[in-house]
């Protein structure tokens, strides 16, 4: 028996973004990440920049691309059924405390306003505004209705996330602040206590496992599929200029004292010297490095494009390069101080199919996993009670 309280509010730690964000801003988004790729594994398309952070909980969504990229989807300003055209906006007051029940659990005002925030962010990322209009706001319900039936299911059905699962996702949400305190300080802004995390991250996992478990059954994609897919799309599968960067970062607390500043940026021009005198920057950055993400790697962060990276100083720096092994000066972001290397750069161009063949294939195989999921809430709709009050 599900006990009538209302629902845990899973959506700054649901990884399931095209529950939310990327079924309300349409499926085309999709198409975004998986033919951008540049041809190389997912993890190293985009490594972890230096100091990077987000949102407590928040995941990327599979729709999220890599900035500057050129891909099958909807232009910028497109509407959609979540953003008409014309749209009147409706202030959060008026809406009801109670927003729905599904099943007799309540989806209140506050979840449905979490959810909208959620995906205008997703929409405005992609230059498509949305106004928080009553068919905004709809739309957002219909999907947060569709999370709370699975949810629902999930543990009717007996899935559920192990004590070691959710520490395991905690410790990497946790992992992304450069402290303790930034990490407390967006759990605070977003509303959120380290309990009401874990309760969400557990929410999360058990719909994933769920979903994995109950509804994958996407089947092998073939060769025809996949050259089809990229045949047709052929002239929107381009790669924005890139530049291949290594770099050394000495981390220091932008609310340090100037004198510890200053000690951090004496330990960076220090170890510009050295590399400017020969020595080897694979084995500095291992060694002195604050950036234990690409420290391991000689501090090669891969390729990045314009708006990938955090920081505008660190982007101006990267495209500043030029020439092989060129060093830059040091460079003052709000993590601290950074040693740049050149490596090469990759001009802008379609990516050719053998590089993306892969991804495309994963694309495929995604749109067969949400068709499964539609199916599967609609089914799970015309069975329960659910009721709206919007």
């Amino acid at each position: 028996m599900l006990n009538k309280t209302s629902l845990r509010r899973p959506l700054l730690s649901l990884g399931l973004s095209l529950l939310l964000a990327g079924w309300v801003a349409c499926k085309p988004a999709a198409d975004k990440q998986e033919t951008a790729a540049d041809g190389t594994a997912a993890s190293q398309t985009a490594p972890a920049q230096p100091g990077q952070t987000g949102a407590p909980g928040s995941q990327p969504a599979p729709g999220a691309s890599a900035p500057g990229q050129t891909v099958p989807g909807q232009p910028a300003g497109a509407t959609t059924s979540a953003n008409p055209a014309g749209a009147k906006p409706l202030s959060p007051k008026d809406l009801p405390a109670v927003v729905a029940k599904v099943n007799g659990e309540n989806i209140k005002k506050e979840d449905l306003l979490q959810g909208a925030q959620a995906v205008q962010i997703r929409l405005a990322q992609e230059g498509r505004p949305a106004v928080p209009s009553v068919e905004f706001y709809r739309e957002v319900l219909n999907q947060i209705i569709g999370i709370a039936l699975l949810q629902q299911d999930a543990k009717a059905q007996g899935v559920t996330a192990t004590d070691q699962e959710i520490q395991q996702q905690l410790a990497q949400r946790k992992g992304a602040f450069p402290t303790e305190e930034a990490f407390k300080q967006a759990l605070a802004q977003a509303g959120l206590t380290e309990q009401k995390l874990r309760d969400q991250t557990r929410d999360a996992i058990a719909v994933q496992k769920y979903i994995q478990t109950r509804l994958a059954k996407s089947g092998a994609v073939t060769e025809q599929a996949t050259r089809d897919f990229y045949d047709k799309n052929k002239a929107q599968i381009q790669a924005p200029e890139r530049v291949h960067v290594r770099h050394i970062l000495i981390r220091v607390d932008p609310k340090a004292t100037a004198a510890a500043k200053q000690d951090a940026r004496q330990k960076a021009e220090t170890l510009l010297k050295r590399l400017q005198a020969g020595e080897d920057f694979g084995k500095l950055a291992q060694e002195s490095s604050d950036d234990p993400a690409s420290k391991v790697r000689g501090g090669d962060l891969g390729f990045v494009a314009k708006g990938q990276t955090p920081d505008p100083a660190f982007e101006a720096a990267t495209f500043a390069l030029t020439k092989p092994n060129q060093l830059s000066p040091v460079v003052e972001t709000q993590f601290g101080y950074h040693i740049l290397q050149f490596v090469e750069r990759q001009p802008a161009g379609a990516i050719p199919y053998d590089q993306v063949k892969a991804r495309i294939g994963q694309l495929i195989q995604q749109q067969q996993g949400q068709q499964q999921l539609a199916n599967r809430v609609r089914e799970l709709r015309g069975k329960a009670k659910v009721e709206v009050f919007l």
